[in-house]
C-alpha cells in the first residue's frame, strides 16, 4: 500500500539511501507507474514539516518546510533548501500559511543538521546486523577516545612481539623499520563483534531470529544515549527518529507485545521520535489507549490515485474485512498477554528474593493478613511476604500465580507463592488449581464463610464473601457509626426467588431478614474506608486483635500448610 515508501523516502531524505544499504538510483528508484508529465522533468519530491520547540518560533515560524528533489543527474538545489511557515487560522477557521525567511544566523540551521534518521528494515539480516555492530565501533572511539586509543596501542604491542622474528627479516632485507598496527578505522573488525549469553555463552549468531530483533532497540538506544554524551556544553542537541519496518517480524505475540511497550517507553523518555509500519494489533492497539500515540490508516485503491493516508479509524476496520469484527476480541488479548507480560516481569523480581508470597487483592487483605500472621503463626512472619497493589482485584492475583509458576516451571523445589481472593472469584480460582501443574508451585485461596452470614446465606442473601464479611458484627455495628458503611443495591444482595415472591406480593422485603445478620445484607463498606478500618482492627490490642481475626486462623492456616511453612498434620 506505500508503507514502506514512506519510511524509505525519509532514509533518501536523510541518508540518500532507500533500503538499507543501497544508495538512491533513480532508474530504479523513480515510480514506475508515475503519469508522463509535458515539458517537465522527471522528478522525486520528498517533503517534510518539522515541528520547532516554542523558543525558536518568534524569528523563525511554527513549522519548517524542508523539501530536496532528486532528477536523473542527482539532487536539485542541495540540502538547505527550507524555509520557516507561520501559522494562523482565516475569517472562516481554516489554516493558513505564511512563508518566514529563516535568519542566516538563526540556530534552525545547525537544528536541522544535527538529526539523525535511522532505518530499520522489515527483513532484519546478517548483513544489517553486521552493519549496526560495526557502527558501535565509531561511537566507542568517540566516547572513550583516549582509553580506546591506549587499548590498541597495547594490543598491537602484545601481536608486534609475537612477530618480531617477521618484522626483524623485514627490516634486514629491505632495510627500513616495520612495526605491526592495526587499521584507523576498526569498524569492519566491530561488525564480527559478538553477543553471548545464557550459561553456555551462547553467540547471537546462534540465537534465532527473535532474539536477535529483540537486540536492535537497545543497540539504537546505546548509541543515542552515547551520542548525547558527546554533546558539548552550550551545542545543540541531536535529535533521532527510528523508521522502524514492521518490528513484529520473527516475534510470537508477547515478545511483540514486549517490544511494543519497549519502544513506548523510548518515545516517552525523549529518545527517538518513532515512526513505525505494522500490521500487528500489538502495535496499533496503542493507539487506542495512548494519545501521544498517532495511528494512521496507509491504503492503495488503484495505481492512479496511489497511496492515501488517514487517520479515519473507519476506514481502517474498512479496509481489515473479517479481522474489524473480531477488533475487539483481539484488543482484549492484546491486554491480557500485555498484563501476564507485566505480572511475568514483577514476578521474576520477586522470585529473586527466593522467599514465600501470598498475592493478595488489597492494601486492606495484606494489613489485615499481615496481621493475622503475626498473633497465629509468628514463626512464619520473618519466612514469608505479602504482595499486592492498590485496587488490585483477583485479576491480580491470579496473573502473579500464572507468573510464578512459569517461573517456576522447571524448579519446584523453589519457594511456593499462594493467592488470597474473595468468593465470587471462586471459578478463577477452581480453574487455576485445576491445572495439576500450577499447585506445584503456586496455588489459590478464598475466603471461608463465615458462621456469623451462614444463616443470611441460607435464607438466599446473596451475601458476597469477602475481606470484610469475616469481620465481626460487632465491628460492622462500629463501621456504620463511623460512617464507614453505604447501603446495598438490594438487586445485588436478594435471590431471584426473593424478588419473585415479593413482586407478586406473597412476601414482605424485608420478611426473611433477622437483626443478627441484617446488617451483612443491606450494607457494605465504601471502597474508601476499607484500609481505614484494617488500620482500626489491627490497632487494637492483641487479645481482643485475636478475638477479632479468629475467622482468619483457618485460612491462614491451609495456605501455611501448601507453602510448607507449617505442618500438614496441623492444617485443618
Amino acid at each position: 500500500s506505500g508503507k514502506s515508501n514512506i519510511l524509505r523516502a525519509l532514509n533518501l531524505f536523510f541518508n540518500d539511501q532507500t533500503n538499507h544499504g543501497t544508495r538512491f538510483n533513480f532508474d530504479e528508484d523513480y515510480n514506475f507507474f508515475a503519469p508522463e508529465r509535458q515539458r517537465k522533468a522527471k522528478e522525486i519530491l520528498v517533503r517534510i514539516d518539522i515541528e520547532i520547540p516554542p523558543s525558536y518560533r518568534r524569528t523563525n515560524g511554527d513549522i519548517i518546510v524542508w523539501e530536496k528533489r532528486w532528477r536523473k543527474e542527482g539532487m536539485v538545489k542541495g540540502d538547505a533548501n527550507y524555509h520557516g511557515v507561520r501559522l494562523g487560522q482565516n475569517n472562516r477557521g481554516r489554516e493558513t500559511r505564511e512563508k518566514v525567511d529563516i535568519p542566516e544566523k538563526s540556530n534552525v540551521h545547525a537544528l536541522l543538521r544535527k538529526i539523525e534518521f535511522e532505518y530499520v528494515p522489515a527483513v532484519k539480516d546478517a548483513k544489517y546486523f553486521d552493519d549496526l555492530r560495526g557502527r558501535i565501533y565509531s561511537i566507542i572511539a568517540e566516547v572513550a577516545t583516549r582509553t580506546f586509543r591506549t587499548s590498541s596501542t597495547a594490543f598491537e604491542q602484545s601481536i608486534g612481539e609475537h612477530l618480531e622474528d617477521l618484522t626483524g627479516s623485514i627490516d634486514s632485507a629491505l632495510g627500513s623499520v616495520t612495526k605491526l598496527a592495526l587499521p584507523r578505522d576498526l569498524s569492519h573488525i566491530f561488525e564480527k563483534l559478538d553477543f553471548l549469553s545464557g550459561e553456555q555463552s551462547i553467540s547471537l549468531e546462534n540465537r534465532g531470529d527473535g532474539i536477535k530483533a529483540r537486540h536492535i532497540p537497545l543497540i539504537l538506544k546505546f548509541m543515542a544515549l552515547k551520542k548525547v554524551s558527546l554533546q558539548v556544553r552550550g551545542g545543540m542537541p541531536a535529535s533521532f527518529i527510528w523508521g522502524y519496518e514492521e518490528p513484529e517480524n520473527n516475534l510470537e505475540f508477547a515478545s511483540a507485545i514486549e517490544l511494543a511497550d519497549e519502544l513506548v517507553d523510548y518515545a516517552n523518555e525523549g529518545i527517538a521520535q518513532i515512526l513505525l509500519t505494522t500490521h500487528s494489533p500489538a502495535f496499533y492497539d496503542l493507539a487506542e489507549k495512548d494519545d501521544a500515540i498517532l495511528m494512521h490508516h496507509v491504503s492503495r485503491q488503484s495505481e492512479v490515485e496511489g497511496t492515501k493516508v488517514s487517520k479515519d479509524n473507519a476506514g481502517l476496520d474498512e479496509s481489515l474485512g473479517t479481522l474489524a469484527m473480531i477488533a475487539p476480541r483481539i484488543s482484549g488479548v492484546v491486554a491480557q498477554v500485555r498484563a501476564q507480560e507485566k505480572a511475568k516481569s514483577e514476578a521474576a523480581d520477586l522470585a529473586q528474593q527466593n522467599r514465600a508470597k501470598i498475592f493478595v487483592e488489597g492494601p486492606s487483605d495484606k494489613i489485615v493478613l499481615q496481621k493475622g500472621l503475626e498473633l497465629f503463626f509468628p514463626h512464619c512472619r520473618e519466612r514469608l511476604d505479602f504482595e499486592t497493589k492498590q485496587r488490585a482485584g483477583h485479576t491480580y492475583v491470579i496473573s502473579m500465580l500464572t507468573a510464578w509458576r512459569l517461573i517456576h516451571k522447571y524448579e519446584h523445589q523453589g519457594p511456593k507463592a499462594a493467592g488470597v481472593v474473595d468468593k465470587d472469584a471462586e471459578t478463577e480460582l477452581n480453574k487455576f488449581n485445576k491445572n495439576g501443574k500450577n499447585t506445584k508451585s503456586s496455588k489459590c485461596f478464598c475466603y471461608p464463610k463465615p458462621d456469623h452470614i451462614a444463616a443470611a446465606i441460607n435464607a438466599g442473601f446473596l451475601v458476597p464473601v469477602d475481606l470484610e464479611s469475616l469481620y465481626s458484627r460487632q465491628l460492622w455495628q462500629w463501621a456504620h457509626e463511623n460512617n464507614y458503611l453505604e447501603e446495598r443495591d438490594r438487586s445485588e444482595v436478594f435471590s431471584k426467588e426473593i424478588i419473585k415472591q415479593i413482586l407478586k406480593e406473597q412476601e414482605e422485603p424485608n420478611e426473611r431478614l433477622n437483626d443478627d445478620w441484617s446488617i451483612f445484607v443491606l450494607n457494605k463498606f465504601k471502597s474508601e474506608s476499607k484500609i481505614q478500618c484494617a488500620k482500626y482492627v489491627v490497632a487494637k490490642n492483641d487479645d481482643d486483635c485475636r478475638v477479632e481475626l479468629a475467622p482468619f486462623e483457618p485460612l491462614l492456616r491451609d495456605v501455611l500448610s501448601y507453602l510448607g511453612l507449617v505442618e500438614e498434620a496441623d492444617a485443618r
